[in-house]
């Protein structure tokens, strides 16, 4: 019975991570998920339900499109893989509860903002005011509305402050994303998601500097940092501040 659970939750997994490269691929550039069907990028030939098996129908086509013989990346696989390991996280984590509901909610919005940021430098709107609606909604059945509530607020604000403070030194789209993890994670997630991806974005800056790649004033894309910090807060926060506060 376990092992039928979990191939139902590496499926449930890819196939959000396919609907994942979705968003990545038509949110950044104005485009519904919904409409039109998927199709080739280089040849606009609609994709039938043989070209859309996540995973498998790019290792059977070798990665190129039936129709033009067009290489589709090898990104695209690996996103509905790493979707399924996240989504396989939270629900090893969680087992079967509204906590679990929700972090695969959460996991599919840090996931795309993520490559979007990587992609583009930019966090859509479209993701982030939907998903600070939606951590308050499910709060209701997960972490309560009033700690949400505050762990958005107190999170967007803390890096509305660095923005004003750093005069753009933090983008919109990040205290947007920060206030979505507050909603979902409240304030012991949130302070751990602040730590974790300041740590995470100096590390990296600093070892692109060392390695002459980038200046003290070069820009950094933080959602990344925000998307893997917020993950592992949501899954961990409690351990982690109890881990922090024995030390002292």
């Amino acid at each position: 019975m376990e092992t039928v659970t979990y191939l139902a939750v590496a499926a449930v997994g890819l196939l959000f991570g396919s609907f994942t490269n979705v968003i990545i691929a038509r949110i950044p550039h104005g485009e519904s998920v919904v409409t039109p069907s998927s199709h080739c990028p280089r040849c606009g030939h609609r994709l039938g339900v043989l070209d859309l098996v996540p995973v498998l129908s790019w290792l059977f086509l070798k990665g190129k499109c039936r129709y033009c013989q067009e290489a589709i990346s090898i990104r695209y696989p690996a996103v509905e893989l790493l979707t399924a390991a996240l989504f396989m996280g939270v629900f090893l984590r969680w087992g079967i509860s509204a906590y679990t509901l929700a972090g695969w909610a959460l996991t599919v919005i840090l996931v795309s903002s993520a490559f979007i940021d990587l992609d583009e430098g930019i966090i859509p709107d479209v993701i982030t005011i939907p998903g600070v609606v939606l951590g308050l909604v499910v709060s209701f059945v997960t972490i309560g509305f009033f700690p949400a509530l505050w762990g958005a607020l107190a999170f967007g604000g803390v890096l509305f402050l660095v923005a004003v403070i750093s005069k753009g030194g933090m983008g919109g789209g990040d205290i947007k994303l920060a206030a979505v993890i507050g909603a979902f994670t409240g304030l012991p997630g949130a302070a751990v998601t602040l730590l974790l991806s300041s740590f995470m974005g100096a590390v990296f800056g600093i070892t692109l500097m060392l390695m002459g790649r980038a200046g003290r004033k070069t820009p950094v894309k933080f959602g990344p940092f925000l998307a893997v910090a917020a993950y592992t807060a949501y899954l961990f926060s409690n351990e982690i501040v109890a881990w922090y506060l024995g030390m002292w």
